[in-house]
């Protein structure tokens, strides 16, 4: 979208016009700053947060027009960190805008920049021209986002301690275990500074090793401390597409007075998922979906693969060149959640489940259990924010949106093209609130101690290889509460099973998601006392943060050192607030975990910075709660 020049009330003082959807630009604060701080911070919180998101939405250009960014999904990216120290009380806090490299190609009109969210001005000779050019400049793009550490948009994950490999560690003089990296649902990563949040290199998983090849990723991988293992998986898209795990170790950096580690992360391949293993005999063909995260237990991983599809196998994607249009939703076809065995790396086996749709996974376990009459059952438990359907991605678009109504096309230009949601017509849509869920796979095939691992290799292919694990397998699930998203929980319950949750809920002083906002509190949900009314009511066993004019993003449970209790710690979470006065303010606010009552708050400043996730590093900067 395109605000002339001689519509912008805002080009005398060379700002950028305001954005006729509600965002607004956030002022970066690269040099650090002390913050003040209201209340008190536990002595034991020392370290850095990390969050990501967006920061740009209108971009001047050199002719004095602007261009707007419609869905808060694809504002220019920006990063926050926050140095926190309890024991002298004190937070410092930077922050950078780390997309340049997209602002250039927006002031150049680049036809190949892809989206989440569409342009309601692209005409449909437009979306011609944009095949064109992405088939004609595929190579070019490439070499220079080799050499331009911004030129690509990537803000929705921050990883401390990613594995880079010893070619990455080696050009950017980065030790093991010391990489801090940007990612997004593609295969494309952002290594930043610590300190400065300056970006370093754009890179794809091809660059950590080339056995890491696909187009797409999971935006929040798994990882196993005990293993010290990073695992994630590859989509190829296309007539064939595949879905291909694997694991990367050593992860994570030498604890603080051991030797250090210098084994470069060396990749471990799992079987491609390539089919339904339940549907042997209709030989149903496997679909790409859209995938944000997945579950990991001690002895499994667990792919979903919801009926939120790719169209043409992907290839829609550079016709529209917005992701939400190349998506849809296929009521017809059910939930498949494929599973891969970690010791052998063999895919073992693929659930049936309801048609649902879910962004974020929460925490996931197996366990042996105990038949009636004597036996036992594997069991993988896993729990997942769940939706009837994909209205709710309809929501997004109003994310960190100001409220100043809808899309004025009489102020952009052209207005040839007028875009509807996709629940702009439906009567009875389901954009509410999620419920947590959580899944059981019965049954799920063990792995025998001689069993070898699978390898890449025609040499040991075997008939038998392909039909083993042929079986119809359905799973089921039980809804154990209402309304939590961005789930977060106690770090050191990681695949292990567990009784707290903390996550965002639907604002109590706000519109429903169904009006039309995303105004959301702070939610704890106790998971053994499982409630399925309100989380407002009486009898519910739910804690709720949730003030007035205020919007928090996702929480981050930082965990007592000394605890013994499981919810013994403290939330940290960035709080968008609007004043009577219709002033704005951001703050980082401090929960205590187990009752949320409010420890303290630093403000940042006068404007609200959406940030979609986080993480927490220690004083050594090794990971202690990461997305």
């Amino acid at each position: 979208m395109i605000t002339p020049a001689e519509l912008n009330a805002n080009l005398h003082l060379g700002e950028a016009a305001d954005s006729p959807v509600g965002f607004k630009n956030v002022p970066a604060v690269e040099k650090s700053i002390e913050l003040s701080i209201e209340g008190e911070i536990p002595q034991w919180v020392n370290g850095v947060m990390y969050r990501s998101g967006s920061g740009r939405y209108n971009v001047l250009l050199d002719n004095g027009d602007t261009y707007h960014i419609g869905h808060p999904f694809d504002g220019l990216a920006m990063l926050h960190r926050f140095e926190i120290c309890g024991e002298t009380q004190s937070v410092r806090y930077n922050s950078r805008h780390t997309s340049h490299g997209v602002e250039k190609r927006i002031s150049q009109r680049d036809p190949t920049l892809l989206t989440f969210g569409p342009d309601p001005c692209k005409t449909i000779f437009g979306r011609m021209q944009t095949v064109y050019h992405h088939i004609s400049k595929f190579g070019t793009n490439a070499e220079l986002q080799e050499h331009d550490a911004e030129f690509d948009m990537v803000n929705v994950t921050i990883t401390p301690n990613f594995p880079l490999g010893e070619r990455l560690e080696k050009e950017l003089g980065i030790k093991h275990g010391g990489a801090l990296v940007v990612k997004r649902d593609a295969n494309t990563l952002q290594v930043v500074d610590p300190q400065s949040l300056m970006p370093l290199k754009m890179f794809t998983y091809g660059h950590v090793s080339e056995k890491l090849q696909g187009h797409l990723c999971a935006s929040h991988h798994q990882y196993d401390e005990e293993a010290d293992e990073y695992v994630n998986f590859m989509v190829k898209l296309g007539p064939f597409p595949s879905f291909q795990t694997y694991s990367l170790g050593p992860y994570l950096p030498s604890l603080s007075g051991e030797k250090e580690q210098i084994f470069p992360p060396v990749p471990t391949l799992h079987q491609p998922i390539c089919r339904h293993l339940g549907a042997w005999k209709t030989l149903q063909s496997l679909k790409p979906s859209y995938i944000h995260s997945f579950s990991m237990t001690k002895n499994y991983i667990v792919i979903p693969n919801f009926p939120y599809y790719y169209s043409f196998g992907g290839l829609s994607a550079i016709y529209y060149s917005s992701a939400y249009q190349t998506f849809y939703w296929d009521e017809t076809r059910h939930t498949l959640f494929h599973v891969i065995d970690r010791h052998t790396g063999n895919h073992v086996a693929t659930y049936d489940a309801d048609p649902c749709f879910s962004f974020h996974t929460a925490n996931a376990w197996d366990e042996d259990v105990e038949l009636p009459g004597g036996g036992h059952e594997r069991v993988i438990y896993m729990d997942y924010c769940v939706y009837e359907n994909t209205d709710i991605v309809d929501a997004s678009f109003e994310l960190g949106k100001a409220p100043s109504g809808k899309l004025d096309l009489d102020n952009v230009k052209p207005a040839r093209y007028v875009f509807n949601k996709k629940t702009d017509n439906k009567k009875d849509h389901q954009i509410k609130p999620s419920r947590f869920c959580r899944f059981r796979l019965g049954n799920v095939p063990v792995a025998k101690p001689d069993e070898k691992q699978w390898k890449p290799s025609w040499s040991d292919f075997k008939l038998s290889s392909i039909t083993a694990y042929n079986k119809r397998r359905v799973a089921s699930y039980q809804v154990i509460g209402q309304d939590l998203e961005m789930p977060r929980f106690n770090p050191k319950y990681n695949l292990k099973p567990y009784r707290y949750c903390w996550g965002v809920c639907e604002s109590r002083h706000a519109p429903s998601y169904a009006s039309g906002a995303v105004v959301n509190g702070i939610i704890k949900l106790d998971l053994n006392q499982p409630y399925n009314g309100l989380n407002t009511d009486e009898k519910s066993f739910a804690k709720i943060w949730d003030e007035p004019g205020c919007s928090c993003a996702e929480p981050i449970f930082i965990p007592n050192p000394e605890a013994t209790a499981e919810d013994d710690g403290v939330i940290l979470s960035i709080v968008n607030a609007v004043k009577s006065d219709n002033t704005e303010s951001c703050f980082m606010l401090v929960l205590d975990a187990a009752t949320l009552t409010e420890l303290g708050r630093s403000t940042i400043g006068d404007f609200n910075a959406v940030t979609l996730h986080g993480s927490f590093v220690d004083t050594n900067g090794r990971g202690v709660a990461v997305n």
